[in-house]
């Protein structure tokens, strides 16, 4: 009887690496006026993968704006190839940056057989567009109009930027917050902590385009 297996792991780290392939990058940034934004994806490995790749919306929806080529291919042994991203559609907001999320599946390209485990690995980082007018941005500078307030068990903040804030970690009184992600353009987001105290000292550290560490910051509330 075939036993076909699917384990989806998701990884973020400066060069995305699983079951012998490398992907170049852990986010995408897409500046508008670009024809194509690309990232690689190398095979050191020795036996071949199928790599399929796609790109969701926001919500984790299929979307229309970006396509990606190609969508299906055979990677080899000690080879490398290029994903290219085009912006099929208009009408993103000028005024703030659009997140989208880059899906890229591989599976290991060996003949089925009986009682055999097929594994395929998916690795989701996030796609950002960004409009000529936020082109140039200092993260360093951008995280200090970042608000932060506490109620009962939840680390609130409130991003007052059209960038998206993605946190790499956040503390309460040196207690790590589980779970941290991002906070969107012009909104708040909370996190929850087992703590119940409302006044004591918040740190941060935000990632940048290149998926670094930018300087930690903290402020008392």
């Amino acid at each position: 009887m075939k036993s076909i297996i699917l384990f989806f792991i998701s990884l973020f780290i400066t060069n995305t690496s699983y079951a012998g392939v490398i992907i170049s990058g852990t986010r995408v940034i897409y500046n508008e006026g670009n024809k194509n934004v690309s990232i690689n994806v190398k095979n050191p490995d020795k036996m071949p993968y199928l790599i399929q790749s796609w790109i969701d919306d926001f919500e984790e929806k299929k979307q229309s704006k970006f396509t990606i080529t190609p969508p299906l291919f055979r990677l080899n042994p000690d080879k490398e190839n290029t994903l290219r991203i085009f912006l099929t559609e208009e009408g993103l907001p000028s005024d703030q940056e659009s997140l989208f999320w880059l899906n890229i599946k591989t599976i290991p390209a060996t003949e089925k057989t009986e009682n055999s485990l097929q594994i395929a690995f998916k690795t989701q980082m996030k796609l950002i567009y960004r409009p000529k007018s936020l082109k140039d941005v200092n993260f360093e500078e951008e995280q200090k109009k970042l608000s932060w307030s506490k109620e009962r068990g939840k680390v609130i903040v409130y991003n007052p930027t059209p960038y998206f804030m993605n946190f790499q970690t956040i503390k309460f009184n040196g207690k790590l917050v589980d779970d941290v992600s991002y906070a969107k353009p012009f909104s708040t987001k909370s996190f929850d902590i087992n703590d119940n105290n409302e006044h004591g000292l918040i740190s941060w550290e935000l990632i940048n385009d290149y998926g670094a560490n930018v300087d930690l910051s903290e402020v008392r509330i």
